[in-house]
């Protein structure tokens, strides 16, 4: 009898293969899909959250009171003069030729701020006024809170560059009864500052008239 075995044991072999593979092909999923793939969301999906930064801690000076002296202060020339009462010993810096601020001399950055402008010649209301002003926080400043809005006023809060917490109040004034906003007001100040910060823009607001000192009604 003539030995065969290696002929045989190569038969052996692919036999072996030939049921492994139908064993295998029987135990998967055949079935087309339809469709357009897409990915499969999560059992339980977690939106990445921004974790809270803290503001800056505030300068310690004293907060501003109510009641602060003032005294009668005339800028502007000719038709675009306006006067008003201004803090008592604040030094003055004008940002331009429409625009004045005043600061009390020694305070920290980050305190309180008055700043005094004029805008009648952008011939707008004062509804539209608070509109812009609005937008404008939103696309410039951090952090943005309107805290109430008034028919020619604007409250709110926001982060500063430096990342200090800031409250702000804000007027408009139409000093010649035109219909068009003539002067903006704006004081800015700490938490701690509010109930001076408040106080003082409504006596400058007040007490403001336009060229030749009368006041507005």
């Amino acid at each position: 009898m003539e030995w065969r075995g290696p002929a045989v044991l190569v038969a052996l072999l692919a036999v072996g293969a030939g049921s492994g593979y139908a064993a295998s092909a029987q135990s998967r999923d055949t079935t087309l899909g339809t469709g357009v793939p897409a990915p499969v969301p999560a059992q339980r999906p977690e939106m990445p959250v921004e974790a809270p930064r803290p503001y800056r801690t505030d300068p310690d000076d004293p907060p501003l009171r109510p009641g602060i002296p003032l005294a009668p202060e005339t800028v502007g020339t000719g038709k675009f003069e306006i006067s008003f009462p201004a803090p008592v010993g604040w030094s003055t810096n004008a940002n331009a030729t429409n625009e004045w601020k005043w600061k009390q001399p020694g305070t920290s950055n980050n305190t309180y701020v008055m700043r005094v402008e004029q805008i009648q010649s952008q011939d707008i209301t004062i509804e539209d006024a608070i509109d812009i002003r609005i937008d404008r926080l939103g696309a410039e400043q951090e952090d943005v809170v309107i805290v109430d809005r008034g028919a020619d006023s604007l409250e709110y809060t926001y982060r500063s560059n430096e990342g200090n917490a800031r409250h702000s109040f804000m007027r408009w004034l139409d000093l010649d009864a035109s219909g068009q906003a003539d002067v903006e007001i704006v004081v800015h100040g700490r938490e701690r500052d509010v109930p001076g910060t408040r106080d003082l823009i409504r006596r400058v607001a007040e007490g403001m008239g336009g060229a030749g000192g009368r006041p507005v009604d």
